[in-house]
Formats: C-alpha cells, sequence, structure tokens
C-alpha cells in the first residue's frame, strides 16, 4: 500500500500494510497476548517505519477514559500568560490555537485545567499546589509572547514539568514549542498583497520582536521584495514604545516611501493603526479582526493547537527518548493560504 509523506497514521494503514486485523495492530503495539511473534516483528517494523510510534501516547490518554472514565483521565494545564484573561475577543490566532488544542486534548482523552497566571492573588505558591493537587505533569502555556511574560516566581515550578510553548518560539521555561514560521507569514502577506496590485508595501513591527525572533519578521518582508523583483527595497518600521512618537514616525515612512500599503503583524499595533488618520496608505492585518475581503488568510491556524498537543503527549508519555526530553523541541509550521473573493 504506498504511503504518502505526512500522512496521518492509523490502525487501519498498518492493518492494510501488514496484512492483518486492527485488533491484532493493537494488541501488537500495546503489547498483549495472542499475537504471534513473527506478526509482532511486522507491526512494529511498519509502525517505525510509518512514524506511528508519534502517536502512540494519545492511545494511552484515550485508555483512561476506557478504563475508568473522566475522572481517571490524565489533566494538563493550559497556562495563560497574558495580562489580558479574556484573550478570544482580542488576539484571533491565540484564540484560535487554544480553541483547537483544548478540543484536541478532550477528544484524545485529556482533562483540561485553566490556569491564568495574572489573577489576583495567584502566585507561585498557589500554582504549584494547584498543579500538586489535580497530579499535573505538565501542559501548555501561550500568551507569552512579550519579554518576561511569564512572572520569575512561576518558572521554578513551571521548570520541573513538561511544558509546551504554544504559538511562539519560546520565552518560557519548557521543554518544546510549536508555531507558525514567521519568516514564510510575513513573505507569504507581502507577496499576496503585491498581488492585489500595490506596489511601495511597507511593513511595521516591534523592534524588540523582530530581535526575539532572530530577524525572522524582517527578512521575510525583505525576501518578498527580492523575490517580486523590486529594486528600491523599502526597510521595515520600527514601532516604539511611545504610540505618539509611532504614529508620526509612521506618517513620516509612508511619505518617504511613498507608500500605498502597509502590512502589520501586531494586534496591539493594529488596533491604535485603525485610529491612526494621519495614515494614508491602505493596512493590511495579520489579527483576523480586521480582515476583509482582500486581507490575505492563513488557513492552517488550528494546526498549532493540534501540534502543540501532540507533543505534549510524547513528552508525557514516550519514556524512551530521554535525549530528546534534554534539548529543546521546537516545530515550525508552514502557513497554508485559504482563499478570500477578491484574491
Amino acid at each position: 500500500m504506498p504511503f504518502r509523506k505526512n500522512e496521518t497514521v492509523s490502525l487501519q494503514t498498518l492493518a492494510l500494510r501488514v496484512g492483518v486485523s486492527k485488533s491484532s495492530i493493537s494488541r501488537s503495539l500495546s503489547g498483549k497476548a495472542g499475537v504471534s511473534k513473527a506478526t509482532l516483528k511486522k507491526v512494529r517494523e511498519a509502525a517505525k517505519k510509518l512514524g506511528y510510534a508519534k502517536n502512540i501516547p494519545l492511545s494511552k490518554a484515550m485508555a483512561h477514559i476506557r478504563g475508568g472514565g473522566k475522572n481517571d483521565c490524565e489533566t494538563v494545564a493550559f497556562v495563560n500568560a497574558k495580562p489580558v484573561r479574556d484573550f478570544s475577543k482580542r488576539y484571533s490566532a491565540i484564540s484560535q490555537y487554544v480553541a483547537s488544542a483544548k478540543k484536541f486534548a478532550e477528544k484524545n482523552g485529556y482533562a483540561v485545567l485553566d490556569i491564568w497566571l495574572y489573577k489576583s492573588g495567584f502566585g507561585a505558591v498557589e500554582f504549584q499546589r494547584l498543579l500538586s493537587a489535580r497530579g499535573i505533569r505538565g501542559g501548555i502555556v501561550f500568551g507569552h509572547y512579550y519579554k518576561d511574560s511569564v512572572p520569575p516566581e512561576f518558572c521554578g515550578a513551571m521548570g520541573k514539568l513538561n511544558f509546551v510553548s504554544m504559538g511562539v518560539m519560546s520565552n518560557a521555561p519548557v521543554t518544546g514549542s510549536v508555531f507558525m514560521d514567521r519568516f514564510l507569514i510575513v513573505k507569504g502577506y507581502v507577496r499576496k498583497i503585491f498581488k492585489l496590485g500595490f506596489e511601495r508595501v511597507g511593513f511595521v513591527i516591534e523592534k524588540f520582536a523582530d530581535k526575539y525572533e532572530a530577524g525572522k519578521f524582517s527578512g521575510g518582508f525583505l525576501s518578498a521584495q527580492f523575490e517580486s523583483g523590486k529594486i528600491d527595497i523599502i526597510p521595515p518600521f520600527y514601532w516604539e514604545k511611545s504610540t505618539k512618537k509611532s504614529i508620526a514616525g509612521l506618517s513620516k515612512y509612508c511619505r518617504k516611501y511613498g507608500l500605498d500599503a502597509i502590512f502589520s503583524y501586531s494586534t496591539d499595533i493594529s488596533e491604535v493603526l485603525q485610529a491612526a488618520a494621519d495614515i494614508k496608505a491602505r493596512i493590511f492585518h495579520y489579527d483576523e479582526r480586521f480582515a476583509d475581503g482582500h486581507t490575505p488568510r492563513i488557513s492552517n491556524q488550528k494546526d498549532v493547537g493540534k501540534e502543540a498537543v501532540k507533543m505534549l503527549s510524547d513528552l508525557l508519555y514516550n519514556r524512551s527518548q530521554e535525549s530528546d526530553r534534554r534539548r529543546m523541541l521546537q516545530v515550525a509550521l508552514v502557513p497554508k493560504w485559504g482563499n478570500r473573493s477578491s484574491l
């Protein structure tokens, strides 16, 4: 049976490859009796070749429910490190990440515990007690885009467990990170803005963010211009702490380079730009709240949440890869572009 790279490997896929029943596949992978040595060898070789092993932790989580109900299943923490508790109304990407991750976690047998680090009266002691009382061995942290968004007092307890950073590369004590490739996001957006007919496209981003991502934001912006054959290359505009100063600087930036469009990656910047009368260029936003029929759209944002849960499952259950657990695990997803009526 032909097998495509990145295809999801299921028990049915293995059964067809080996030529046995799904129940034989299940017994072979779980180590139960009733399977011949020859079949066991074939199943394990096929599972290893097709990459099925990475899905075994999720099967184990599901077994908790089948064995004794929800009270017996593993609980994972979803840690919101943003000062804003209700992120769903303000940050579209984070909202998609979290909703997808929770749905995928619960579907695969996990119980979910929400924790907000900035809750009044909630400190490191309460955090550690909560994790211990619920028997939590790990979780997912999100909303920690800014430097030191995870207050230092929480880092000790978090660093002792298995936490996955969701949405950003990592500025927290985590074992792994799952995020969208920043370089490809910016490059893709700018290329599509050129495709809409705009000739002079600028880009605005916080300087600390570009530095934190090793220049991936500005790199994607410059790469899109080079690919489009632009000779007069436009540099990015770095947003400053002072909003008033930044607006004045951005207005000057537009006039200096004769911009007809600007791409804004930051939700916080986009909120300011929406009310900025001095900016005459057409503004395109990363945040879906500001999207219209002309705005490019990334169709696989939800995959960030799914992959974060898969990585966490591997960390919680796969004890055979201690060498991998000692180094930072990173998954950078390639953005896929969806369709809007004007694109």
